[in-house]
């Protein structure tokens, strides 16, 4: 059976070009039988993984990662060799602090940080210029920095999943207007 899975991708892989696989995400199997410059959507999703494997950098052309659904802590400084990414995935990991490795990530337009266990948004955000939608879903955030503020291009936040009272909400949706803020139901509760 595996034999024969094989077969095929290595069949699809030689029978399509590089831009039938542009809009479709592929396993890291799937991507090491293709050439490297070719892979521009990948997934490494419940792997258990705890730390980004080092093939991935070689992945120079990848437009979109979604590493969800695994044991991560961090994001090391190696993901700023990931020039062209667009849109990360890193929602269901383990990690509590923001990476500030992402900053480095100059055309990021998508993050999706959620069900992780980050306490804050550190005002560093705002070298993420180019982001117009960040999902912070379900994280233990107390504390959201002023860094929003200065990303110009962001359209879409959510921040469903954190107990907030109607006054903050207020507050947050008045300092990033023009954004689509995403809130659960206000609590009733001090923030």
């Amino acid at each position: 059976m595996k034999k024969t899975y094989v077969n095929i991708l290595i069949f699809i892989a030689i029978s399509c070009s590089p831009s039938c696989f542009s809009q479709q995400y592929l396993s890291l199997k799937q991507a090491l039988l293709i050439p490297k410059d070719s892979v521009t959507h990948l997934k490494i999703s419940k792997h258990k993984l705890t730390e980004v494997p080092s093939i991935v950098w070689g992945f120079r052309n990848l437009v979109a990662l979604d590493l969800s659904k695994n044991r991560l802590n961090s994001i090391p400084d190696s993901i700023a060799v990931l020039s062209h990414l667009e849109e990360l995935i890193l929602r269901k990991n383990k990690l509590t602090i923001f990476p500030t490795s992402l900053y480095k990530l100059k055309r990021l337009k998508y993050l999706n940080l959620s069900s992780n266990q980050i306490g804050y948004v550190p005002n560093g955000i705002v070298n993420c210029s180019e982001l117009t939608e960040l999902d912070l879903y379900n994280n233990p955030i107390s504390d959201l920095g002023d860094g929003l503020q200065g990303l110009q291009k962001l359209k879409r936040l959510d921040l469903r999943g954190l107990m907030m009272n109607a006054k903050k909400q207020a507050q947050i949706s008045a300092k990033i207007s023009g954004v689509q803020v995403l809130f659960d139901a206000p609590c009733n509760c001090v923030n």
